[in-house]
């Protein structure tokens, strides 16, 4: 796990395991079914972070080739998906009580050919 991540990014190895999710179905996923204290955690740690990971990500290809590259842009792609808990709801979730989120499909650009 030493190569899980860039090493400057050292202090987010401990979320790698549970936060780098390739895809965004998968991620979505985590979000709906993650208790708020434990993404807090993970958002907390990582959003200090994410002006530094930009940057860094912006030197790399679209899809890294290096699997610590891979990792630290899935772990700021779940950023994504759970700040908005933090930066624009206040809550967790805010889906319709009359909608079951387990039939929403994600077809960002990663689900494209898949359809």
């Amino acid at each position: 796990m030493d190569n899980a991540l860039p090493e400057q990014f050292k202090p987010l190895r401990k979320f790698v395991a549970d936060w780098a999710i390739n895809t965004e179905q998968a991620r979505f996923e985590k979000r709906l079914n993650t208790p708020y204290e434990v993404i807090k955690t993970f958002y907390e740690a990582i959003i200090p972070l994410m002006p530094d990971i930009m940057s860094y990500l912006k030197s790399k290809p679209v899809s890294p080739e290096m699997q610590c590259d891979k990792n630290i842009m899935f772990l700021a792609l779940s950023c994504v998906e759970v700040s908005r808990i933090f930066e624009v709801w206040g809550q967790q979730d805010v889906r319709a009580d009359y909608f079951d989120p387990s039939r929403i499909c994600c077809v960002g650009y990663e689900g494209v050919n898949e359809i």
